[in-house]
């Protein structure tokens, strides 16, 4: 099943691209066995279903940058990435993404904020297929 759903992130389904990021994050094999994980490998995965306009690939993005607040780049990241989820979501899912989004939203500047924003506002989906390493 693993060579199946590489085959088809690397030809840009990004269902396959968000599903492969999370096997690798949790160490899992297709055979349910744990396994080494890779989180460049994870995060360069689900980076490349985010881009493509995912809403829960863009959450999770959104949470992986929100957790690493030491960097303060990853704050505006993470902004970023809950409000592109947010402008595709509905009910509960868009209200988790709103109050995820003003939590982050506390450790920036006023400028930062206006920059993720913007970036927000202005982004469109890329298609994003990967080769094997």
């Amino acid at each position: 099943m693993k060579k199946h759903l590489i085959q088809a992130a690397e030809k840009g389904n990004a269902e396959a691209q968000f599903n492969l990021s999370v096997m690798y994050e949790n160490e899992l094999t297709d055979s349910r066995y744990i396994t080494e994980g890779s989180r460049p490998d994870a995060m360069r995965w689900l980076l490349a279903a985010a881009e493509q306009g995912l809403p829960r690939a863009q959450i999770k993005l959104a949470e992986t940058y929100a957790a690493e607040p030491d960097q303060p780049e990853n704050s505006v990241k993470a902004c970023t990435w809950f409000l592109r989820a947010a402008a595709n979501l509905r009910g509960g899912h868009l209200e988790k993404a709103q109050a995820a989004y003003q939590r982050a939203a506390l450790r920036l500047t006023p400028a930062q904020i206006v920059e993720a924003r913007q970036f927000a506002e202005g982004w469109e989906p890329t298609p994003r297929t990967l080769s094997n390493r």
